[in-house]
């Protein structure tokens, strides 16, 4: 477990309680190749990764490739990744351990692993501006609706191209996994096996486009704009005047060197959710109709 995830509200007793009598260490996420390579090597017959999505993350990065088994333990602030399991809490992990496994997709640009979404522009911005109304009470659609206006009123546009052809735009996102219409909602992909990348772009190099994107904002027709251009792919390449660009995986910036190279890695991380082996797949892995996109 990181312990300090979420804030450290759990520690490495509240686990050991929970999941005995498996045994329970402490890691930081810079250690924890290490530790779960020491726990291949004696044989586990799946490691459990208690943390936010950068510890799962790091965690994907070590078992992707691996015939072992990872159950995501819900132990930070937002836990996408565990949530799309179907693990919200404690119990849920300790279902997954009994349960069955599943091969998912890894997202990967330039090497480097993303289990949800990477991001480039003001995109973390958004999230992040969004996150605090709700912490102040703010309904969530609310709050998406006065960050999506705040950010994108203040916000300067990045040049970049896109498998060679160039664009000015506020934001980039590549999902790993097909999520759905609403463009800033990082909850609601319908799967994590059909090896696609959901790339999403919105542009700001059209004629009045702050305006027509403000618009669209506060009519609530922003997914429906013709300034964002939404592809489904199982690659592609972005390329930027700078050498070194920012980019958010998982919600953690790194700075990776252009261009970035973005590729669903088909079902390379073997994971173990809730329900018995015969049981139906849930919605979150089947193998969804993307209705009027491009199913390639």
């Amino acid at each position: 477990m990181n312990p300090a995830a979420g804030g450290g509200r759990h520690s490495a007793d509240d686990l050991r309680r929970q999941f005995a009598p498996v045994p329970v260490e402490e890691s930081v996420p810079g250690r924890l190749a290490e530790a779960i390579g020491r726990a291949i090597g004696v044989g586990a017959e799946f490691v459990g990764v208690a943390g936010g999505d950068g510890t799962i993350r790091s965690a994907a990065d070590a078992l992707r490739g691996q015939p072992v088994p990872l159950v995501a333990v819900p132990a930070g602030t937002r836990n996408h990744f565990a949530r799309q399991l179907g693990i919200a809490d404690f119990d849920d992990a300790k279902a997954a351990m009994s349960g069955r496994t599943e091969a998912v997709d890894v997202g990967e640009v330039n090497g480097r692993p993303f289990i949800n979404n990477s991001a480039l522009g003001l995109y973390p911005q958004l999230v992040d501006r969004r996150q605090r109304f709700q912490t102040r009470g703010l309904p969530k659609g609310l709050a998406q609706l006065i960050a999506n206006f705040i950010v994108l009123a203040r916000g300067h546009r990045v040049a970049v191209r896109v498998n060679g052809v160039p664009y000015r735009a506020w934001l980039v996102f590549v999902g790993n996994g097909h999520y759905g219409d609403n463009i800033f909602d990082l909850t609601a992909r319908d799967t994590l096996n059909q090896h696609v990348l959901d790339i999403r772009l919105l542009r700001g190099d059209r004629h009045l486009a702050r305006i027509r994107v403000l618009g669209a904002v506060l009519l609530g027709r922003l997914a429906r704009s013709p300034l964002l251009i939404r592809e489904l792919s199982s690659e592609i390449t972005f390329d930027f005047d700078a050498d070194q660009v920012e980019v958010a995986l998982d919600g953690e910036v790194e700075t990776l060197a252009s261009p970035l190279r973005y590729c669903s890695r088909a079902g390379q991380l073997h994971v173990l959710i809730p329900g018995a082996v015969d049981s139906p797949k849930p919605h979150v892995l089947r193998l969804a109709a993307l209705a009027g996109g491009d199913d390639r």
